[in-house]
């Protein structure tokens, strides 16, 4: 059978440059079967949808959706599917915490439930063989007007899976700049997280299930990617990496065993590791981590189920600073029941840790996870009624909804001065020099934008990019008196 899968384009953003990871994985399998697949990474380049589908005329187009920023581009790829009889099957987090609100857009046939490499691989065989699909586990549809969801697919072992064929996207246009590396790739080793944070679609989508690849074929799939295409570095994409000290171990002492050269960096979890591991992350080539934070209040902390507290996340910094890794920092205002004093408390937190990057995010309810169902059953708030409403939310310029006891004007005030002192930044390379490494790559970001999708996409992405730049800048340097009520003192500390 022939497959297309399709990473599609978020509308107006200009930062998803990662590989596909998960079409890729499920390509990959689909093809180790036997099956003809291609990969589309219109989040890099744009395509004329209609020429694909009349040079490839698959027999089925899957869309992996993130978020909602990506169901425009995947509505009007399966409007041209369904003109030509395709199969249509969408995924990904987003549309499998809600499936039923997705499936009433229309053309749409089956939604991939969770994990899709073993759905797909029944679906294509099972459609090969002119068997009925209405069975397989893992799809969820409407049929007779009615939906219908079917049973919900086992986990797999993802030492069965092959090796990520990554021949099926444009290499060079997918590596990108980050942290003062170039030449990035998206990589993964491992799926799922055993947290249980109450704000994360985890819970749902992976059932707090983490499992783990094969690290000698990881290794392979990275001398690969660095022999014949020049790769540099590596962002580990795990949703945690490392998750424990014997994993952390096995994976370094397999980095330094092979001798690629590569740095690399990832996202993992505060209080996991000592300065001795992060010792040995660095020999291994790590030179950036990024860490879940999301508040500097115990109270807020507790609600979220972090299971940390401030004065974890300064020893992690500090000993991560002093062994030569950049981290990044993530934080959430806004969430349910916060105080100004819970705020207060993230600022002298933020303060104290000024050194590393920030992200910081208004809190937004995200379907599949806890606090989403929490507050909805207690009438604080009303979901959208279909993914059209949904797509009508820009959660990136106000909080909204607010389900703080902090007044919002606060919270974008808060949030604007924080991430505008980490885009103007100034960081130590490793050369000594300093250098303004998040406001030069955002800039080249949007730049590539007008490349990668065309100009006239491009001129929208960059108008967007520059009112999002405004807004951040606007409020976060002209309202001296909130950042001063709340303590913010973000001058960067030696």
């Amino acid at each position: 059978m022939r497959v297309l899968l399709i990473n599609p384009a978020p509308e107006h953003y200009t930062r998803a440059r990662c590989a596909p990871l998960g079409v890729l994985s499920i390509g990959s399998y689909l093809q180790s079967k036997g099956h003809d697949v291609k990969v589309l990474n219109r989040a890099v380049v744009s395509t004329d949808i209609e020429a694909e589908l009349d040079s490839f005329r698959p027999d089925f187009i899957g869309c992996s959706l993130l978020s909602v920023m990506a169901v425009k581009d995947c509505l009007m790829i399966s409007k041209a599917a369904k003109k030509r009889n395709i199969c249509v099957i969408w995924g990904g987090p987003y549309v499998s915490a809600s499936p039923e609100m997705t499936l009433e857009l229309g053309y749409i046939d089956f939604i991939c439930l969770g994990e899709g490499e073993e759905t797909w691989l029944e679906v294509v065989d099972t459609a090969e063989k002119g068997e009925d699909l209405y069975s397989i586990k893992g799809l969820a549809y409407i049929k007779n007007g009615k939906f219908v969801r079917n049973a919900d697919r086992e986990f797999m072992d993802l030492t069965l899976l092959p090796p990520i064929d990554y021949s099926l996207i444009d290499i060079q246009k997918t590596f990108y700049k980050n942290y003062e590396y170039d030449g990035i790739m998206g990589m993964y080793i491992s799926k799922g997280c055993n947290g249980h944070c109450t704000f994360c679609y985890n819970r749902d989508f992976f059932s707090n299930c983490r499992r783990t690849r094969d690290v000698k074929l990881f290794i392979e799939e990275a001398r690969l990617l660095k022999e014949k295409y020049g790769m540099k570095a590596i962002a580990f994409t795990d949703e945690l990496f490392g998750y424990n000290k014997e994993t952390l171990h096995e994976i370094c002492n397999a980095l330094i065993e092979a001798d690629l050269g590569l740095h690399w960096g990832g996202m993992t979890k505060i209080g996991l590791f000592d300065k001795e591991d992060f010792e040995l992350m660095h020999k291994a080539g790590c030179r950036w981590l990024e860490f879940g934070v999301e508040s500097g209040s115990k109270n807020t902390l507790k609600r979220m189920k972090k299971a940390l507290n401030p004065e974890m996340v300064e020893k992690d910094l500090k000993n991560c600073r002093d062994v030569g890794i950049i981290t990044l920092s993530y934080f959430i205002v806004g969430f349910p029941g916060e105080t100004p004093e819970d705020l207060k408390a993230t600022c002298e937190l933020v303060n104290k840790i000024s050194y590393t990057k920030f992200v910081c995010s208004y809190f937004s309810p995200l379907p599949g996870s806890e606090i989403f169902d929490e507050v909805v059953s207690q009438g604080k708030y009303t979901p959208p009624k279909s993914i059209k409403e949904c797509m009508k939310t820009r959660i990136f310029y106000s909080p909204k909804p607010n389900l703080s006891s902090v007044k919002s004007l606060d919270l974008k005030v808060v949030r604007c001065h924080i991430l505008w002192s980490s885009f103007t930044k100034k960081s130590f390379i490793e050369n000594g020099k300093l250098d303004y490494s998040v406001a030069k790559k955002d800039i080249v970001d949007v730049l590539k934008s007008l490349k990668g999708h065309g100009f006239k996409e491009g001129v929208i992405q960059f108008i967007a990019s520059a009112y999002e730049f405004l807004d951040i800048f606007f409020y976060g340097n002209f309202f001296p008196h909130i950042v001063k009520k709340y303590g913010l003192d973000l001058k960067e500390k030696k």
